[in-house]
């Protein structure tokens, strides 16, 4: 016993005794891995003191934390403590090396926790958006901003700014401390002849992918209904939006019936079929025919939502909703509705036509 406490009497040795061991057992089963995971972590510097040295980097009381994650696993090659705590509205994610408490890895990122806590930036949003316009080299009247938000990038609190100028995408991230810019790119996308402009007929770049499209989106709608042979009153639509694929201004138009799945891509100029998908939904009753059911049957977001706030014992007041929608998984549509409560987050799935929990789950 004496020469076994010698191979872990030092980090270091620990570490090398550990990885070796792996190396060795894990051609004889799950079972001797577990030991020697359990060996290792009996040696480490423990739970508590891995979420205090996380505490002491992110420079937070230890009582305001409230602890989501503190799990013991072995990662990069080595042993580690996985921590993960949310102060105010920050959520803290570490990587806690368990054989002396250095930190391996660390993440941040604001979230909602029903507290209504307000992130102090020492620059505004619009103050952020001015220092990358001027970067840029361009006015605002010039640009469409697509992005504007305000989180953690490597512990460092930014704005994430993106805008078009024409076809070219801007993307900045601002410290929102000091006003630096801490990232930066620029993409131009590539444009079809027969979308391409040239001086004075070039289109307002406040609505370029609008100005690019000679169909409407409810046009592109039109053409997706008629292609897939189905009437509007029998769909719930799930996406509409122009965008680019490929250098050709597209509408991306999903929706579903009760039977099947639609995606497509409309040319936005010619207003031909670019792209298609139908995938056959199981009707959630678990074979494949229709049965009767119709768009009419679903039980709506309203519906979903309150049976997810049921089973979890809370009022609407009482949380915050980060998702609902309408989606799809494993060919049953469903409703995916997730939302936090006093730094916890709960994720539910709900049958869409009858109402039963599918899976939940809470962080």
């Amino acid at each position: 016993m004496a020469k076994i406490k010698k191979l872990f009497n030092t980090p270091k040795k620990a570490t090398i005794t550990i990885v070796c061991m792996l190396v060795i057992l894990s051609a004889m089963g799950a079972g001797t891995v577990y030991v020697a995971s359990t060996i290792a972590e009996s040696s480490s510097i423990g739970a508590e003191n891995a979420r205090n040295f996380a505490f002491a980097d992110a420079g937070v009381d230890p009582v305001d934390a409230r602890i989501i994650k503190t799990e013991f696993d072995f990662e990069q090659g080595q042993f580690v403590y996985e921590v993960k705590f949310i102060v105010g509205s920050i959520e803290y994610e570490y990587l806690i090396k368990a054989s002396n408490g250095s930190v391996l890895k660390k993440e941040m990122e604001i979230v909602s926790d029903g507290a209504n806590t307000t992130i102090e930036a020492s620059i505004t949003h619009e103050e952020a958006k001015e220092i990358a316009l001027d970067d840029a080299g361009v006015t605002i009247s010039e640009v469409t901003f697509t992005k504007e938000k305000l989180d953690y990038e490597d512990g460092i609190l930014v704005y994430e700014i993106e805008f078009y100028l024409g076809n070219t995408e801007y993307e900045y991230e601002i410290n929102a401390n000091t006003g630096a810019v801490y990232s930066k790119s620029k993409e131009t996308h590539a444009v079809n002849n027969a979308q391409t402009t040239t001086g004075s007929e070039k289109p307002d770049n406040n609505n370029y992918l609008s100005d690019l499209a000679q169909i409407s989106s409810d046009e592109a709608k039109n053409k997706a209904l008629t292609d897939a042979g189905v009437s509007s009153t029998d769909v719930t639509y799930t996406k509409t939006k122009l965008d680019y694929e490929d250098g050709i201004t597209v509408y991306e138009i999903e929706f579903y019936t009760s039977t099947h799945e639609y995606e497509y891509e409309i040319n936005a100029n010619t207003g031909a079929v670019y792209k298609k998908s139908v995938e056959v939904l199981k009707n959630n009753t678990g074979n494949n025919n229709d049965n009767g059911n119709t768009n009419g049957d679903y039980i709506g977001i309203d519906k979903a939502k309150s049976i997810a706030l049921s089973h979890a014992g809370f009022s609407a007041s009482e949380v915050d909703f980060s998702k609902a929608k309408l989606d799809k998984d494993d060919g049953f549509v469903i409703y995916e509705i997730e939302f936090y409560k006093n730094g916890v987050e709960y994720e539910y799935e709900i049958n869409a036509i009858t109402g039963d929990i599918l899976k939940y789950d809470w962080d």
